[in-house]
């Protein structure tokens, strides 16, 4: 039994290795060629975005329970996904940014109601949680109301978080018992 831990220990600590390797080769990637890696994060969230309204037209299908609203969600996530592959690359990039743009808004506004919520039940260590919260917030309408900006810098900070991301990993496998 103690074989079968060490080397599934093992095992995860040279995926941690090979993953944090790539994340790094990603990240000088996108610094070396950003152009093409907003356009593949275009296509890919055009086709996550068919995909998506695919699977919710089926979860409306299958379930016992009909919601109009997935049916409805679904049937327009397909429509616009074609919309998307049969536009200019600019439009292409302007859905994406204003998605991404209310994706980031959305997230700091969970944030700082999740920090609420931690404050209300009497926990502590908050306060980067609604620092956060507060910076997503404003990030958010920044890039929606400057969305070729937001599209500026998306690769770099995509390439830093994969490399940052990448080294706290590679440390993090390193320390793993094996």
């Amino acid at each position: 039994m103690n074989s079968d831990v060490s080397s599934t220990v093992k095992g995860s600590k040279t995926v941690g290795i090979v993953v944090s390797i790539l994340m790094v080769l990603l990240g000088i990637g996108v610094f070396m060629a950003p152009q093409f890696f907003v356009s593949m994060m275009v296509w890919l969230f055009v086709f996550g975005l068919m995909i998506y309204g695919v699977y919710l037209i089926y979860e409306y299908a299958v379930s016992e329970v009909k919601n109009g609203w997935s049916l409805t969600t679904g049937i327009i996530a397909i429509i616009l996904g074609f919309m998307l592959i049969f536009s200019p690359a600019l439009a292409q990039a302007t859905t994406f940014a204003f998605i991404l743009a209310f994706m980031v808004l959305f997230t700091g506004i969970n944030q700082v109601s999740a920090s609420s919520a931690i404050k209300r039940a009497g926990g502590s260590g908050n306060v980067w949680l609604t620092a956060s919260g507060v910076i997503n917030i404003i990030l958010g309408f920044f890039f929606l109301f400057n969305p070729y900006v937001f599209l500026l810098i998306f690769p770099v900070i995509a390439g830093i978080y994969l490399i940052v991301g990448a080294i706290a990993l590679f440390a993090s496998s390193m320390t793993s018992n094996a």
